[in-house]
């Protein structure tokens, strides 16, 4: 199991386990008495293809012991009713509690399908709830109902633009405590990244909006946000994030910072956490680290990576538009280990439909398939410069500046799509791939020039001293981990935070670390004001 260089894995406590059922995606609020509450979907399965129960635990001890408040709401596929997905929990100003939860995804994702965002309310701290109101909000994945500083209540959700046929997420606001819903801005959509899951941040006591989102494509890019300084009515051109989560939940400490946690998809997986000034960092990518345990050493002449079974130790970068743009990727490196087998790679997606994987092992190098064009003998043992070049449909592998291998790459670019990380022909990646021998990285640069999307330069060296991922090693924190290779996919990281009064961040969430398929619990931990510093 990969251990972040920053983790609090060790603290994680197991807080509810429904037997033989799978648990997910917890939201905790506060009530005036102290009491923690919390509602989760009880399911058969991450995808229900049965029954889903809305589900309230509550906690008297500030979230160390839990027991079973009530449950609010179950529905049945079987029996012709809606799927429930994801519920959010709020407390309200006005001291209400209000749960929304999205119906089946493929009945409500479009802007042209009916909305199916139910609303259930409390007056009375959760004891009692009203039937289900039909918000009326549309699309799905809804984050949290929030009181705007204007005194309206607000909502982020995701549906799709038939225009583009690309996600959209978009606020939505009541002026009448919830009773009514319009539609009030376009968050962020242009058409190509497939922004959603978006999560409202009030900033420096409601000056200004921010709403964190996920890149729904994945395979190495990033999270996005977008700012309002008019309350939500209009919104700033959506920038790029130096983190990639999943269903980010995000608020603002009292220091400033914004905490932002979810299922991390760059790197090693498991819920992480990010934590500092949206501002400042917005506008940046970072390179996505191992995503399980590795054997690497960096020195001041190579980072060295020493291949063992069950290690991976690859690095992503951000992906190139499409098949129109132009990619110089370089590496000065070499390569130890038995002849004939590979023992590293460059990567590139996106260029042609199937993506670009070279590989190199120390008597060859060979790029996507075995035949005499595209595999071809060289001597990797000794230090060179490898160069994958693309401009214009002609791709062309360099080594020490001379073409060994070219090939033409289509217009039709290659769907990019990846949440594991496990497969290079889906992502931008330089590393290990294989079992044994070892390979030496002196340098890498990377530089894009998009048709449409801003362009990239990357450059890292050894002699610098930092790692290939140093900034992720620096800022994000390992909250839990949920390494490949279990029995199930790792799931988790629809997590959700609240400050405590003695200054510790409760944080919840659900995964299926060591349980059968089919099966989830939900996790707790406490995070000190050291663990995010």
């Amino acid at each position: 199991m990969l251990i972040h260089t920053r983790s609090v894995a060790h603290k994680v406590f197991e807080i509810w386990r429904s037997s033989e059922r799978f648990t997910k995606n917890p939201d905790v609020v506060r009530l005036p008495s102290g009491r923690l509450m919390l509602i989760y979907c009880d399911t058969d399965s991450h995808w229900s293809q049965e029954n889903q129960i809305l589900t309230l635990l509550a906690s008297d001890d500030a979230g160390s012991t839990w027991f079973k408040h009530r449950e609010l709401v179950q529905h049945d596929i079987r029996e012709d009713e809606e799927r429930l997905v994801t519920p959010r929990l709020s407390r309200l100003k006005d001291e209400r509690l209000v749960v929304l939860v999205d119906q089946d995804d493929n009945g409500h994702f479009h802007e042209d399908q009916p909305p199916g965002i139910l609303a259930f309310w409390s007056e009375d701290n959760g004891n009692t709830w009203s039937e289900a109101q039909n918000t009326g909000i549309t699309g799905f994945e809804p984050d949290r109902v929030m009181d705007l500083p204007d005194g309206r209540l607000g909502v982020a959700s995701q549906v799709m633009r038939g225009e583009t046929q690309e996600f959209a997420n978009i606020l939505s606001c009541s002026d009448d405590g919830g009773q009514t819903w319009y539609e009030q801005a376009t968050i962020a959509h242009n058409g190509y990244h497939r922004f959603c899951e978006g999560a409202i941040v009030i900033l420096d006591e409601g000056k200004e909006l921010a709403c964190v989102m996920r890149e729904n494509h994945s395979a190495g890019i990033p999270c996005f946000v977008a700012f309002s300084q008019d309350m939500g009515k209009t919104w700033s051109k959506s920038q790029m994030l130096p983190f990639a989560i999943h269903r980010p939940y995000a608020k603002q400490l009292a220091d400033g910072r914004v905490l932002v946690t979810g299922r991390h998809v760059n790197g090693g997986m498991g819920t992480y956490g990010w934590c500092g000034d949206l501002r400042v960092e917005a506008g940046q990518w970072s390179v996505g680290g191992p995503r399980q345990q590795f054997v690497a050493e960096l020195t001041a002449d190579a980072l060295i990576i020493e291949n063992k079974p069950e290690h991976e130790c690859r690095y992503t970068l951000l992906p190139p538009e499409c098949s129109k743009s132009e990619v110089i990727f370089e590496a000065q490196m070499r390569v130890e280990g038995e002849n004939g087998k590979a023992v590293a790679f460059l990567s590139v997606s996106s260029l042609g439909p199937q993506g670009n994987l070279l590989q190199i092992a120390p008597d060859w190098i060979m790029l996507n398939k075995q035949t005499v064009d595209f595999r071809k003998p060289v001597d990797m043992t000794h230090e060179r410069t490898v160069t994958i070049h693309h401009k214009r449909g002609l791709l062309e592998v360099r080594i020490d500046n001379k073409t060994l291998i070219s090939g033409c790459i289509w217009r039709e670019s290659q769907p990019l799509s990846d949440f594991g990380g496990g497969d290079p022909f889906k992502r931008t990646q330089f590393g290990q791939i294989g079992e044994a021998g070892r390979s030496f990285w002196k340098s890498v640069s990377y530089s894009v020039k998009n048709p449409t999307l801003p362009d990239t330069e990357w450059r890292w060296e050894t002699s610098d001293g930092l790692w290939p991922d140093n900034y992720q090693r620096e800022h994000l924190i390992q909250i839990h981990a949920n390494p490949p290779g279990q029995k199930a996919r790792p799931d988790h990281g629809y997590s959700s935070w609240l400050m405590l009064d003695d200054g510790r961040i409760l944080l919840v969430d659900y995964t299926n670390f060591s349980d059968d398929p089919g099966r989830a619990h939900l996790v707790g931990v406490y995070l000190d004001q050291e663990d995010i510093n």
